[in-house]
């Protein structure tokens, strides 16, 4: 089994449960509507807002754009949850930081996609804009799975092996980062950003 992918199935499990546990889950939902899952090939995550997230790997390396928030997500593993969920928010974070920055300084390296993502139109990750702003943010639909033996190459997306393997454990976490836009929005990014030079 993929990690990452078992992540991401777990968070659209939590998803379609969600509207049971409103009240008590994620942030996200204070502002509703409450996320849906929407079953497919593959499953999608509605979180209202334009936002239609794919429960796949082309749910990383975009920044998501809904009419009041942006969403990034990272992926993350280690000896315990929480060094794996650490390592899965600084992810999210830096995924949320150059995408920002790329958006708002040089939109034409971007490109919009279905469900409300922007990814690089080249792929290359050298065409982010490169810097560091400051964002108040906060974790939405943290997940980690069960721990299983993983060689470092599978824990960087390969197929698990069987848990007769030997070798230590591994927690694989996945996680969205959400940012308000009340909070932070294009033209507080341009205001704030500590730019590098090219």
């Amino acid at each position: 089994m993929n990690t990452r992918r078992h992540c991401l199935i777990t968070m659209a499990a939590v998803a379609s449960m969600s509207a049971a546990h409103a009240s008590l889950a994620y942030e996200v939902l204070k502002r509703g509507p409450c996320p849906k899952l929407v079953p497919g090939k593959p499953d999608k995550v509605d979180f209202g807002h334009g936002l239609l997230i794919p429960m796949s790997k082309d749910a990383f390396h975009t920044l998501w754009e809904g009419d009041d928030r942006f969403i990034a997500y990272g992926h993350g593993f280690g000896q315990s949850e929480a060094a794996a969920m650490g390592q899965a928010e600084e992810a999210a974070i830096g995924t949320m930081k150059l995408y920002l920055l790329t958006l708002a300084f040089a939109p034409d390296r971007l490109m919009h996609i279905d469900g409300g993502g922007w990814v690089l139109k080249s792929g290359k990750t050298e065409d982010l804009v490169k810097g560091d702003v400051e964002l108040k943010g906060r974790p939405v639909m943290p997940t980690t799975d069960t721990k299983f033996s993983y060689s470092a190459n599978e824990a960087a997306g390969g197929d698990a092996g069987d848990e007769t393997r030997g070798g230590g454990g591994a927690v694989h976490a996945t996680t969205g980062w959400l940012i308000w836009k009340s909070d932070a929005d294009l033209e507080y990014v341009r205001q704030h950003a500590h730019l590098l030079a090219p």
